[in-house]
């Protein structure tokens, strides 16, 4: 992300006086719950996040001069994550302040075990005791009990598309950083979302064709301009790629579970490039901490599998999301009133 000082809150996403803090819930991709939990499953149905593709959609091979599939993936769970915390109503008050103001930007309640991601970004998301909107930190750092101090202090709300038209999230792509993220028990009982995934700088062609270094749905890149990435191929920061619709999955060796849910998220829904990850590193896709175990039944050959078969959906955009027409997969679930 763009190494600057920011503050934001997203259309319908409250700033409040007081108010969030923690627990895990297992989260779910099962369509046929009457309703979901905003906390677990966020965004509004027609979101590009909870969009799955249709049969409108048109794919073709993945063209970059430094995209190499035969160097795997990972998923990004311990490190380089983005850990989630749910408020509760008891949880201690927290202020949340920019690094070098002594105001805070917001007050809310904040769960005692809540920690930043260890890594550089510094990751930390902190949902409200509403279950409606969520304050993503960059850089963030524990500073006594009731001070957390942040590079960047987006708010976004939880009912919303996750995304705007500015760069408005703790994410290269400007997007929120829950977009796409594997949630707990979602590689047991289902992905119903499109997921995240983050190449290599020089992989992505900053040269977009409506001339900037990103395509929707992303509204930003690292630097501001992308300076970092390459200048050809068809790879652009917010790109969707997915395994195409007739590629047999039952042929790829995999093993039943986390393996063959990860292969029919991105058949069904796809994943979105959001981020970079270091040059020449493996891809990676992201998942919350509590994914970890699940995780690591992905075998690396399984991973490398699915991302050498990965295309590029080249008619993804605001009025053809996952290329339109018939959709391969249900709608999300309406939200809870809860």
């Amino acid at each position: 992300m763009n190494r600057r000082h920011w503050l934001l809150s997203a259309s319908g996403a409250a700033l409040l006086g007081a108010g969030a803090g923690c627990g895990h819930a297992p989260g779910t991709a099962d369509n046929t719950r009457p309703t979901r939990d905003p906390a677990l499953w966020p965004f509004a149905s027609d979101s590009p996040w909870n969009t799955p593709l249709g049969d409108g959609a048109r794919y073709t091979a993945i063209r970059s001069p430094g995209f190499d599939p035969t160097a795997g993936a990972r998923l990004n769970t311990r490190q380089w994550s983005h850990p989630v915390f749910i408020a509760q109503a008891d949880d201690p008050t927290v202020a949340l302040h920019l690094r070098g103001q002594s105001r805070p930007v917001r007050v809310q309640r904040v769960p005692p075990q809540a920690q930043p991601d260890p890594m550089a970004d510094g990751s930390l998301l902190l949902i409200d005791v509403p279950r409606r909107s969520v304050v993503e930190l960059w850089r963030a750092e524990r500073v006594g009990s009731d001070r957390i101090v942040a590079e960047a202090v987006v708010v976004n709300a939880l009912t919303g598309m996750g995304l705007d038209s500015a760069w408005h999230g703790v994410r290269a792509s400007g997007g929120s950083a829950l977009g796409g993220l594997i949630r707990q028990g979602e590689l047991e009982r289902g992905l119903g979302h499109v997921l995240a995934l983050a190449v290599p700088p020089q992989a992505l062609n900053r040269l977009g064709p409506q001339g900037n270094a990103w395509v929707w749905p992303a509204a930003s890149a690292d630097d501001g301009d992308g300076r970092r990435y390459g200048t050809a191929g068809n790879l652009h920061l917010g790109s969707l790629l997915a395994l195409p619709p007739d590629l047999a999955l039952d042929t790829l060796g995999l093993q039943a579970g986390p393996e063959t849910v990860l292969a029919r998220a991105l058949q069904d829904f796809g994943a979105c490039l959001t981020d970079t990850v270091r040059e020449g590193g493996p891809v990676a896709f992201q998942g919350e901490p509590e994914v970890h175990d699940s995780a690591a039944r992905i075998r690396p050959e399984a991973l490398r599998t699915l991302v050498e078969r990965l295309q590029v959906v080249i008619n993804h955009a605001p009025r053809s999301v996952g290329g339109g027409g018939q959709r391969r997969a249900p709608p999300a679930p309406a939200f809870s009133r809860d």
